[in-house]
């Protein structure tokens, strides 16, 4: 029989964002830290689809009441994701690495483990994602940029998103507080990253988040753009449950950008900004403002690189002379968005040859 630890690596490496082999064998490091050999069994016989306990008991081969309370304990620790039904009754889903397990981790979180979890993520997914032309993160532009867009859709507006949910929650961004632990962190807004829905029942229950108002919601996406950051969620215009707000010089997501050179591993949003020479006074904001080192000074003017830029708004909304404003990419430039999460998965998957959701 093999080592449980390398069939769950296995496992978890059926998500389409996948949870790859290294060299060094940290991945089977990390789940050994994370799970007791029986709970990596037991994750094994999950699927990343909602399941009553009963189902997974029969298939476990477990008493029912037993396996329920050993599934919702580690569902509060992190490990899988728990979803419960307006009638009460828990159901229990595969979670993946990224985005799952490693961000349930908030409240868990050491220098040491964050070692670990970071020599990880640049063995195991950055090379993972290189060769890529599906993201799942996609980048909401700031919306009052854009809001004279007869064409603007409703995933393109934080406030549609805010909109559509009743309830929420935010909690801190993972990223930097793992830089701020280890003293590599910025200064910009921690509390920042909000979930809606079954998400924000899950982050409210296991005390990742906290409970906040619509209104509050709002005023977090404010404070988010004015700090500099990038609003992102998933590439689908379905059912959003998340929106985070995103650094470059910390987040996981945008370093694919900033520090790895595969853009590709993040959907940009259907604009792009363009900047009027005549009126700009090249006082340099809007180079400190962007967070993906697409404006740089040449000759002494700055000049925005049209393909660096993944159309999130923030020089725009900062440019003293209004000299930047967003444009609207031409169909054939505009990226894919997918109906719902489901079908953005399953093209991802497809991508590496995957079949989701797995068995």
């Amino acid at each position: 029989m093999s080592n449980v630890y390398e069939r769950l690596r296995e496992r978890l490496d059926m998500f389409p964002h996948g949870f790859p082999k290294t060299e060094s064998g940290v991945e089977l490091e990390i789940l050994q830290h994370l799970f007791t050999p029986d709970e990596a069994e037991i994750m094994l016989h999950l699927r990343p689809v909602p399941e009553k306990v009963s189902t997974i008991a029969e298939r476990v081969g477990s008493n029912e009441t037993e396996l329920g309370e050993v599934l919702y304990d580690m569902s509060k620790r992190g490990l899988l994701m728990r979803y419960r039904a307006p009638n009460g009754e828990i159901y229990y889903i595969l979670a993946p690495w990224m985005v799952g397990i490693w961000e349930f981790q908030l409240n868990n979180m050491t220098p040491e483990n964050i070692e670990l979890y970071e020599k990880y993520y640049q063995e195991g997914m950055v090379p993972a994602q290189r060769n890529r032309k599906t993201g799942g993160f996609r980048v909401i532009p700031v919306e009052e940029e854009i809001e004279g867009s007869t064409e603007i859709e409703p995933y393109e507006k934080v406030s549609q998103i805010i909109e559509s949910h009743t309830r929420f929650a935010v909690a801190e961004c993972i990223c930097r507080k793992e830089r701020r632990m280890v003293g590599n962190g910025c200064d910009k807004l921690l509390e920042a990253c909000m979930s809606f829905g079954p998400a924000a029942d899950f982050y409210i229950e296991n005390g990742l988040g906290r409970e906040i108002s619509k209104e509050e919601a709002r005023q977090i996406l404010q404070k988010a753009e004015e700090s500099g950051l990038i609003h992102c969620s998933s590439n689908d215009a379905g059912n959003k449950t998340f929106i985070c707000n995103c650094c470059g010089c910390c987040c996981k997501a945008l370093a694919h950008v900033t520090k790895y050179g595969n853009p590709q591993a993040i959907t940009k949003s259907n604009y792009y900004a363009v900047k009027d020479q005549e009126t700009c006074t090249n006082c340099g904001t809007c180079v400190e403002r962007c967070q993906v080192n697409a404006i740089h000074e040449e000759n002494d003017y700055t000049v925005i690189d049209r393909d660096r830029c993944i159309g999130c708004g923030l020089c725009v909304s900062t440019c003293p002379t209004e000299s930047i404003t967003m444009v609207h990419k031409s169909p054939q430039e505009a990226s894919a968005i997918f109906a719902s999460g489901a079908e953005m998965m399953q093209a991802m998957a497809k991508e590496t040859g995957k079949v989701f959701p797995f068995e």
